[in-house]
């Protein structure tokens, strides 16, 4: 909503350079749609926007007037819109490093051996649809049991709403191994699963500051499945202003886990959690 930063009234008059007036507190303040903000034709807006609904890489798309990098804004836009709507718990996300001190001593599922950090992702189902939230007891009580009774890439349910997935690290990205074969679905939780590792295997290799974007988008597209996504996404853009993403473009700024200045290191058994 066009809302003042200060108090978010909506009430506001337009002044003569562009800018608006908060009747409610006086504030003058610029207001731009992430849609406006994009510096591409309105046809070529349109055809990004298809393109990125039907699941089609930026790289891939055809878009005219519409370099690489635009491109790649454009979707880093989108993604960040998903964030934005879904709005994904930090506790939600956490990166685990894998102690291989207690990896000879502790049975341990496949991959664990070989993987020095891992990405935890803890989900709740509620009436068929995801939320990104805080795994109940916290981290330290789940990458144990992550351990002995998931390998790397797979989905964990611990009660009737909470499931806990990960996906290795290799240096700054999150890998998303291909699927060789089908998963057996049972549950809302693991269809979702499926669902994003199916979603996350096109790139491969997503940097781990801005997976939560790639997740949102995933979990966005799970949640509205039946849903006319084109139609949704440009809404969110027509109503969310460019100045409330800026902390999800940049990366760096967005913290992931516990903690006001990162991870907060805890020793938990078998992992740790990464300080950054």
């Amino acid at each position: 909503m066009k809302g003042c930063p200060r108090c978010e009234s909506v009430r506001a008059w337009v002044l003569g350079d562009g800018r608006r007036k908060c009747q409610s507190c006086g504030r003058r303040y610029r207001w731009k749609s992430v849609w406006e903000s994009v510096r591409l034709s309105e046809a070529a807006k349109e055809a990004l926007l298809d393109a990125f609904v039907r699941g089609v890489p930026a790289a891939q798309s055809t878009a005219e007037h519409a370099c690489a990098d635009s491109r790649e804004r454009f979707y880093r836009l989108m993604r960040a819109c998903c964030v934005k709507y879904e709005r994904p718990s930090r506790e939600g996300l956490s990166v685990a490093e894998c102690s291989s001190l207690h990896s000879r001593t502790r049975p341990a599922m496949r991959g664990w051996s070989t993987t020095q950090c891992v990405m935890i992702v803890n989900f709740t189902e509620r009436a068929g649809l995801i939320q990104i939230s805080a795994p109940p007891g916290g981290i330290s009580n789940v990458v144990p049991k992550l351990r002995e009774s998931i390998a790397v890439g797979g989905v964990l349910q611990l009660d009737d709403s909470n499931a806990t997935a990960c996906l290795q690290i290799q240096g700054d990205y999150v890998i998303a191994p291909m699927m060789t074969r089908g998963a057996l679905v049972v549950c809302a939780s693991e269809a979702f699963w499926r669902h994003t590792r199916l979603h996350l295997q096109m790139f491969r290799k997503i940097p781990v500051k801005f997976f939560q974007l790639y997740l949102a988008e995933a979990c966005l597209r799970f949640n509205q499945r039946d849903h006319d996504l084109h139609a949704l996404l440009r809404e969110i853009m027509e109503t969310t202003a460019i100045g409330e993403l800026k902390p999800l473009l940049l990366g760096d700024s967005v913290r992931i886990g516990q903690g006001q200045l990162g991870f907060v290191p805890n020793a938990c058994g078998a992992s740790h959690h990464a300080a950054s």
